[in-house]
């Protein structure tokens, strides 16, 4: 079944207020909206550092967590900026563990996909959004694919409504003309950016990022050009919420240095090249 909103936070809210699970391990590198959601819903989390391979949970922490704190009964799990690849023998880990663990896919930042088969996945949910900043934007829409057996005594499935089915059809309509234009950004990015500076191929979907020194500066130079911008994505979120954060984390080294090159309608080709110039002033 899928639920379908104006955000995929509210999808993420409907589904928290009702399942008993208490307490869910969190991403430190998450955007705010989500802690914040599982506080407006009265649940518990427990923020989790990520990976230096794939940027996402670190999977032998999550299932160090889970092992040794049987109150853990819940996981939110992040594709960092869109990255793609098989999570779901991770997922089957988790469940053998406790099969009562509830398992949130959080593919928000990745291509919205309107196959995504939850009846055979390990997940309980998975979700998808295409606000702000998503791979198509449309500024608004948020849904979340949901095992019928678990919830179809409570939602009423969307999948074939008139508003989600004319929503879908704009997005995937979207997708390839998206494609076609991130394709174009990014190679030139590829291209006139040295290669040591790519975070990597991998991550592309969402922006083209890069790791490099001087971050803070290269930012500012960015920003006093009208009409140039990019971002830093993102911040170890527990600042904002723990009296006493994350030290020495891997999402705090990555964070130092990293910076997202936008590749979407926000920017154009003469942008780019606006931005690589930048850049290489600092990687002579």
């Amino acid at each position: 079944m899928i639920l379908f909103e104006n955000r995929a936070a509210k999808v993420l809210y409907n589904i928290l207020k009702v399942i008993k699970n208490k307490k869910f391990l969190l991403p430190l590198n998450i955007c705010p909206i989500v802690p914040d959601t599982f506080i407006e819903a009265n649940k518990e989390y427990e923020f989790c550092d990520i990976s230096l391979d794939t940027l996402c949970m670190d999977e032998k922490l999550v299932l160090e967590k889970i092992k040794n704190d049987d109150t853990i009964d819940g996981i939110l799990f992040v594709k960092t900026f869109g990255i793609e690849y098989n999570i779901q023998q991770f997922y089957q880990k988790i469940k053998e563990i406790n099969k009562d663990i509830f398992i949130i896919d959080d593919m928000c930042p990745c291509i919205q996909e309107f196959n995504y088969d939850i009846e055979n996945s390990y997940a309980n949910v998975a979700l998808f959004s295409s606000g702000y900043s998503k791979y198509v934007d449309i500024g608004y829409g948020g849904y979340g694919f949901l095992k019928d057996n678990d919830f179809k005594d409570i939602f009423k499935d969307k999948s074939n409504d008139k508003e989600f089915i004319k929503y879908k059809k704009t997005i995937l309509e979207k997708i390839k003309l998206m494609k076609i234009h991130k394709d174009e950004l990014n190679t030139i990015y590829k291209t006139h950016i040295p290669k040591k500076y790519h975070l990597g191929e991998k991550f592309n979907n969402w922006r083209f990022s890069i790791l490099i020194d001087n971050k803070e500066l290269i930012l500012e130079d960015i920003f006093q050009i009208e009409g140039l911008f990019a971002s830093s994505h993102y911040p170890q979120v527990d600042f904002e919420y723990l009296e006493y954060p994350m030290k020495n984390s891997n999402t705090q080294k990555i964070h130092k240095n990293i910076i997202n090159l936008f590749n979407d309608f926000r920017f154009t080709k003469e942008k780019s090249y606006q931005i690589v110039d930048i850049i290489n002033k600092y990687t002579q």
